[in-house]
This record gives structure tokens, sequence and C-alpha cells, in this order.
């Protein structure tokens, strides 16, 4: 326990969805840690969560995924593709050259880097030879010096605020010429994220690729190559084809009768019919075996990878970012934005359809900054700088919008100065915050304006936060303009769903991009501190901040009835009122409105869950783990005792990490530890955070700064009553599952176990409800309506308490092995419950609860601990008892008791006492005599019953 003059005074002692119903977009959660120089988004970091929104990847037909991005129709190609075949592209000198040498590089994914340059110099041919040639290609483009170029092994620069993420290396960037300096020379520089404009990702395998490259030249009427000498010869080698693994699809006959005019033994067009005919189901793609390489996946992820450095490093400068990934000669397009990924079903070759793939490239070459990925143009460039001339830009420093004023109604221009976060994240709300400067005065405080990416069924943040105010919640912040900028249905989302289910026989089928409509939306607010000022030099309020934000929390859901939901240390920050640190909770995105029973007033627009990993709750990390995890609703209900829990994690991870620590071995050993809070699995974060609660010697390892160490004694109290509410949830499924407990239960605060002051009065004094010593009245909390057992076969309204805490035996395990062994898995769902009327709650104390475990404890314990009371003889006769009882007399019955007590205690002293001859000759004399008078004693009783039974009968004569 914490001395009293280290405790804070706060707690010192006192005297609108498009389309059929989508596979709904995820506020997933991301590897974020508010910039902090701690967080790690290395390969292993990141893949687990690109690869979840890789799962739910749209694929659309080749042409209605054109048609959305390059604004080429199915048509338009195939024109295009005429015109190539017609200028004769193929027998270009330096597009042939450079084919024959991406056709001859070794199939090994080792050598592949031999057909980076090659493609490179085709793409910048072609792009070339198509200005002013082909149809509607201009003689410049709308980005004039569009080039493809070569970075790989060159890793891309980050942002000060993500540095320590990913080291990734595209393999082909499409950039702007001016910024090509930059990789050449004798000393070449790294680029950013904010100067590339797209990538493109290669894996080889073993495939004849030069074959393949022959059987076209045939077909052109050009001479073959030797592929091992790499001449021309005369003679043609045998190019009859092999048999194909599957039969040719067709794309829908309203477009065309298929992709490509000719069809190479590889080609992928096939690939749908091994999957059955359903490429854009998830589920299917996900559990297929087959794969035209052994990188394709790795090609996926990477590429998705990329995508989300895209967006976390370039400031919010870009809404979307395309990708185009190439498996040998097999080309596939993506699309990238904060409602997930777009790809295609049927792929082309880049030597089969060559016109095609070419006409596609220089679809890319003619794209304007807005199909670039450029931010939607309600936030307009400055005049200076416009647009595409300066795209893509630094930041939107300068860049412009307006807003309605609430109050006065009228129009104010909001012009955005400096950067100050960006959210580590690609599908979701991708947060971004800016310094603002206004045209007119709206407050006297420094402001700055919050632009996300929200889903339009969503309760708008600042009608959350003017019921929160209403209800006299404090430590909010203060709100001066908000407004929505724009919307997904109003760009390429709308038009990748109108088309594809055009070409769709089933309107709902996985080819339909549907998706989850989302809104620019704007919020100006004051501008706060954050934590790493306050604890970079100093933690000694961090408890204070504590104290602080139990009472928001608490407040928020029992006079607002709101749950916030997403607790980090980002979304708490800091100001100074009259002289002291007051702390703010801000970010209400995730935020909902509950009942007065905890049921969430609105049906959820996500199936996964909400928070920052880092900071998440154990339970909902348990759920999170299972491998049917978002093909259902969640089982377990966020609750407040959750935000609670988080608050566990904000406050140690800002108690080590945001003090400057000049010890460099401790440094290290913080780093280390903190980042297993978001490595690897989510599994992974889950075992960490349930050692820390059920290992009691986990928080004694915690690396603490000196500045912070004398905290210890106040977490390692939180952590015990964690870990006791969890062991007494345990107990309880285990008496439901046997069958002796059917008893209510509240499951807000685990029966009054975690509480906003159970948790200050165990940070104070180290009280823990539910010790034998627990003489305190129940919370309050404790009565609101609990839960009673219902039958699972006859109700279909499962709660969450199947899977609370991953089950008994998850925690039984983890008690007893090691941290690092342990493996947290599920058993057999638990008894489900539904909620009872007060009226029906087991009414039973709470109190007589927590003592049915101590009592069990205890009779763990040796005789020497507790001794068992002694049950003492009724009279048969009620009026003897009532007559010995006035007088006050020993009775012989007394007597008896008195001496069965020093029967025992000459036992106990002989146990204990060693042996010894005139000791031992005593006490057998003393056991004789007990004998006799224990013998006397019981004669004595049955004389004195006989005669007053024989009085009583005389009586009544």
């Amino acid at each position: 326990m914490l001395p009293v003059h280290l405790l804070p005074e706060a707690i010192k002692p006192l005297p609108n969805f498009k389309g059929p119903p989508p596979s709904p977009a995820r506020t997933l959660c991301k590897m974020n840690t508010g910039g902090l120089p701690l967080s790690s988004h290395k390969k292993e970091v990141v893949h687990p969560y690109v690869r979840e929104d890789l799962a739910e990847t749209k694929y659309i037909p080749l042409y209605a995924w054109t048609q959305a991005v390059l604004g080429l129709s199915g048509r338009d190609i195939e024109e295009r593709a005429a015109y190539i075949r017609r200028l004769r592209w193929f027998e270009d000198p330096v597009i042939r050259d450079a084919l024959i040498a991406f056709c001859s590089t070794p199939p090994d994914t080792r050598r592949e880097v031999g057909r980076y340059q090659p493609f490179a110099d085709i793409a910048n041919r072609a792009f070339e030879l198509a200005k002013g040639n082909l149809p509607n290609v201009p003689e410049s483009y709308p980005i004039h010096d569009i080039c493809v170029v070569r970075n790989d092994p060159k890793s891309i620069r980050r942002i000060p605020q993500h540095e320590l993420g990913a080291d990734r290396s595209p393999d082909l960037l499409f950039i702007r010429g001016a910024d090509k300096w930059k990789l050449e020379g004798s000393k070449p520089k790294r680029l950013r994220w904010v100067d590339i404009m797209a990538w493109l990702e290669f894996k080889a395998s073993i495939k004849d690729l030069m074959g393949a490259f022959n059987r076209e030249s045939k077909e052109y009427g050009l001479h073959t190559i030797d592929e091992e000498t790499l001449e021309s010869r005369d003679t043609t080698p045998d190019t009859t084809p092999l048999k194909p693994a599957t039969t040719e699809p067709t794309l829908d006959a309203k477009v065309f009768s298929r992709v490509g005019s000719k069809r190479s033994r590889y080609s992928t067009e096939s690939i749908d019919q091994t999957r059955g005919n359903d490429s854009g189901s998830s589920a299917k793609r996900k559990s297929l075996e087959y794969s035209l390489s052994d990188g394709r996946v790795d090609a996926k992820v990477q590429s998705g990878g990329y995508a989300l450095e895209t967006a976390a490093c370039t400031y919010g400068t870009r809404y979307s970012c395309l990708g185009i990934i190439f498996d040998n000669d097999i080309m596939s397009p993506w699309y990238y934005d904060a409602a997930g990924y777009v790809s295609v079903n049927q792929s082309l070759s880049l030597l089969s359809d060559f016109p095609k793939v070419m006409a596609i490239l220089v679809g890319f070459a003619c794209l304007s900054h807005e199909k670039w990925g450029a931010i939607p143009p309600a936030i307009s460039p400055p005049a200076s700088a416009p647009y595409p001339t300066h795209f893509p830009p630094e930041s939107l420093r300068d860049h412009s919008f307006d807003m309605m004023h609430p109050t006065s109604k009228r129009s104010v221009r909001v012009t955005l100065t400096k950067s100050l976060f960006t959210q580590y994240n690609l599908v979701g709300r991708r947060t971004f915050l800016y310094d603002i400067e206004t045209n007119t005065v709206i407050s006297k405080d420094p402001l700055v304006v919050k632009l996300s990416y929200q889903v339009v069924t969503r309760k708008a943040e600042h009608v959350v936060l003017a019921i929160a105010k209403k209800a006299k919640v404090e430590h909010l912040p203060e709100v001066h303009m908000w407004g929505d900028l724009w919307t997904m249905s109003d760009g390429i989302r709308q038009i990748f769903y109108d088309v594809s289910s055009e070409m769709s026989e089933d309107k709902e089928g996985p080819g339909v991009a549907t998706y989850e409509d989302r809104t620019l939306r704007a919020l100006v607010y004051t501008r706060y501190r954050p934590l790493k000022e306050l604890f970079s030099k100093s933690c000694e309020l961090v408890l204070v901040m504590v104290d602080q934000m139990l009472d928001c929390l608490h407040d928020l859901r029992y006079k607002a009835k709101i749950l916030h939901r997403d607790i980090s240390c980002n979304n708490i920050m800091y100001e100074i009122r009259d002289g002291r640190e007051y702390f703010i909770l801000i970010d209400y995105d995730l935020a909902i409105v509950v009942t007065d029973d905890g049921e969430p007033s609105a049906a959820a627009s996500s199936k996964h869950r909400t928070g920052t990993l880092p900071f998440m709750a154990f339970e909902l990390l348990q759920e999170m783990r299972d491998p049917g995890y978002g093909s259902k609703a969640p089982r377990i209900r966020h609750r407040l005792r959750h935000d609670l829990e988080s608050m566990l994690y904000v406050s140690l991870w800002s108690s080590t990490s945001m003090p400057d620590t000049e010890d460099k071995k401790l440094r290290k050993e913080i780093v280390e530890y903190l980042t297993k809070w978001e490595k690897e699995s989510i599994g992974s974060v889950a075992d960490v955070k349930s050692a820390l609660i059920m290992e009691p010697v986990m928080i004694d390892s915690v690396p603490f700064p000196p500045t912070s160490e004398f905290l210890r004694p106040a977490f390692s109290n939180w952590v015990t009553l964690l870990r006791e509410a969890r062991i007494q949830w345990s107990t309880h499924c285990r008496r439901i599952q046997s069958g002796r407990s059917t008893r209510s239960y509240d499951m807000e605060t685990l029966n009054g176990m975690i509480t906003r002051d159970t948790i200050k009065k165990a940070i104070k004094t180290g009280f823990i409800p539910g010790d034998s010593s627990d003489d305190e009245e129940v919370p309050a909390a404790v009565a609101r309506p609990r839960y009673r057992l219902r039958n699972p076969k006859t109700s279909d309204n499962v709660e969450e308490d199947k899977t609370l805490f991953g089950g008994h035996s998850t925690m039984d395990r983890t008690r007893r092995e090691k941290p690092k062994n342990i493996v947290a898995s599920r058993e057999k769902d638990m008894p489900a419950y539904v909620e009872a009327d007060a009226e029906s709650a087991d009414e039973r104390s709470v109190d007589k609860i927590l003592n049915q475990t101590t009592a069990k404890k205890a009779r763990g314990r040796t005789n020497k601990d507790v001794q068992p009371p002694l049950l003492k003889k009724v009279p048969r006769s009620p009026k003897v008892a009532a007559a010995k009882a006035a007088s006050g007399k020993r009775t012989e019955t007394t007597k008896k008791t008195t001496v069965i007590k020093k029967v025992k205690a000459a036992k106990k002293t002989e146990q204990v006492t060693p042996p010894n001859k005139s000791i031992a000759t005593r006490a057998q004399r003393d056991r004789k005599n007990i004998g006799q008078a224990s013998k006397s004693a019981t004669s004595v009783t049955r004389t004195m019953t006989t005669r007053s039974m024989m009085k009583s009968a005389n009586l009544k004569t």
C-alpha cells in the first residue's frame, strides 16, 4: 500500500447503408499506441490484421473494377487493345527486349528481382507510345510526368509519429518524374509514402514464361527465342499446350464472352472454376489450398501492408490507394480505402493478354488526382498549390473547408495548419488531427479539428457529448463546431456497387461490391495537452488521472447511460484549470448509449470488437481469438468493467513508457515488455494480460522506471482485485455447470467486485471485496437487476455469460503454469442466462456469497488453523433445560462438554510435545481419569432425564 503522503489529494483517506446487407465494415482494433516511441509495426505485427481485412475483400468482375477506378469499360479496353495490336507494340524493340529479360529470369523467388527493371521499362515505354495514339488518351497525362520506377531493396521513409513502424520495400512504384532523381545517383535517397501514388508487387514461382513468350511470338509471326542461349532462332519450338487444370470461365454476357482473346496454358482466368465459381466468397478463399505460386498469399498481404502504411503515413492526404500484384505474369489490380479492399475475380496474363494489360497500365497513367486517392474535394488545396500540379502534397497544411457555426448559423472557413496525429489504421475511422485557424473568432483557446471516416448509421460524437453534458458528466472535451463533409456514396464505392451488381446475376452475391457507407466528419474542439508532456518528467499525477477518469467513466455509465469503449493513451489528455491538472476523456466515436440494464439502445453497426488492442480488456481479447470470431455478433457485451480494466493498462503504459529513462538497459526492457501487448496476434496479447492478472508475481516483474517505481504497490492492489473477481466468477461458473447454483449474478460489476469505488479503495488501502474480513456493506451497484439460469434448450436469448473469461479451466491452468507457457483455450460453453426481473432475482446478500468462497478456502487448512465447532447435546426435556438455564449453574451436560475439550487439548499436546516418559505416564493417567469421568457424566445425565419424566407423570395424575 502506498504511504499516505504519496497519495494524491483526490484519493487520500479522508477523515444509411447502400445496397443489400453487406459484410459489415469493421472498426477493427489495430496496433495503435498513439505514436509512443515504443510501437513496433513490423511484418509479424501488422500481418495478422491485414489478413483479417484481406479475408473480407470484395472480388468483382475485372471490367467492373476498371470502370469504377480507371473509367474504362470492357468495350473501352477492347478498343484500346485493338489499337495496340494494330500498332504492333509487342514488336517494339524496347518492349520486346524487356519481355525477353522478364521471361528469362530463373523461376526462383530469390531471383525475382530480375523482373523488376524489365517491367518498369515495359510500362514506361507503353506510356510514351500511348500519348495521342490510343482512343481518349491525351498528348499529356493529368500527372504529366508519371512513371514506374524500381524501389526494392530500399525501404520507404515513415513519418516521425510512426518512425518505428514497419520497414516496407515495394518492388516497383508509380511516382512523379520530379521524385525520380531521389532514387538515382551514387547516394540515392529513400522515398516517403506521401511521394507514392501506387505500387506493384511481384512474386515468382516455377513457370515456363519463355515458352509462353515463344507461343505469343508465333501468334505475331515473330522469331522465337532459344531458352538456353536467349538468341533468336528461325525454327519454332514445340508449342503444343499442356492440358489446362480447369476449364476457362467466361465473363458476364452483357460485357464480353471472355476477358482475353487468347489464353495460355498457365492462365489464371480459370481460377474461379477451381474455387467453385465463387471467387468473391472470402470464406472459400480462406480455405483454398491451391496457389499459383508459393508466394501468392504473401503478395496480397504485403500489398495490404503497403496500403496500411500509405494511409497512416500521409497525414490524411489520401482517401484511397491502388496496387497491382503480379504472380509470375498474372496481373491483379487492387483498391483500398476505409471501407476495405476490392479486387477482381478474373485476371490477365502479361503474355497472352498483352494488349489488354498494356491498355490497363495506360489507364493508370491517365488517372486524375481524385482517382489516385486525393482527399475528397470538400477539402480544397491552397490557391498557390492547386491539384494536380502539386499532387501529391506533403500534408494538408493550408488546405481549407467550410463549416456551419451551430449558434450563429454562419459559415466559418477552417484552414488546416500543423498535423498533430494520424491513426495507424486503414480499414475503419482513420482519424487524423490538425491545428486550425478560422476566419472568425470561435474561442479564445487554441482549436483543433478531428477528421475521420465515420459509419453514417452511428450516433455522431457531438450528439453523444451533448447527452453526457446534459447529465452533468465532467472531464468532457469542449466541442465548438461539427459537420459532415463528404460520403463514400458520392465516390468510387457507389460505382463499384452499381457496376458489379449490373454484371452479377445474383444482386446479393459475392461478386457485388457491397459496402457500409461512411462519411468524412469534422469536429472542432479545444486543443488539450497529451499525457506524454505530463508524465515524461514525473508520474506523481498518474493516480490523479486514474481517480478522475474512474469518476468520468462511472458518471458516463450511470448518469448519461453511455459507454466509451475505446480507453487508450491517445484518448486521455489534460489541461490546467485553477492551477491544477484536469484530465479530459476524448474520442467518443465508438461510444454507445445503453439502457439502465446495460443493453445497447441501438443495434451494433459492426460484428467486430472495438477498442485499441494494447488497452483492451482481457475478456474481450479472449473472445476475439476464437476462430469463429467475426462470423457472428460478439457474445460478450462490452460493459463498464471492461473500460475500468482498460484504465489499468493505460495507467501502466503511461507509468512505464512515458517517463524519460537514461538507463538504456532498462529502456530496452520496458520496450520489450510493452511490445508484448501488441505483438504477433490477438491470442498472444490475451495471454500476456491473463498472466499479468492471474500470476501474482507478474506485476513484480514489470520494469518500472525509477520515477514511477513508487506506483507498483497501487498497481499490485488493482491487479489483485481483478484476480479475485475472476476467481469468484470462475467458481460461480463451475457451480452453474455442476447444477449446484442457479442464483442471480450482476454481470455489470461481477457482483460488485469491479466498480469505481472498489478500485479506488483497493488502490488506497489494498482492501479487496470478498476477503474474510469483509464487513463492509454491499455496493449499491450490486442491487441492480441480475441474471438467473435459463434452460438453453428452450431459449434463444443466449447471453455473454457462456464465454466470460474464457471459462474456468483457462484460469485454473493460468494459475498453475508459468507465464511463458500460458495458452488460453476455450472449454465447453457455460449455461446461458437471461436477465431476471427484480422481484424474481435471488436476494441473498453478496457477503454470504463471498463467505462461501472463504469457507471453501478454509477447508483446505490444517486443524491447527481452524477447529470444527463442537455440537452441544440437546436435552430431551425442554423444561429441564429452561430450569437449568435460569439457575445459572453448570449442568452435567456442560461438564461433559468441558471434559471433551480437555480430552482434545490433551491429544493436541501429545501431538506437538516431544516424547517424554514422565509426561507420557501422566498423560496415560489423565486419559484414564477422563474416561471414568465421562462414563459417570453420561449415567448422571440419563438418571436426571428419567427422574424428570417420572415427576412430570406424577403431576399429570
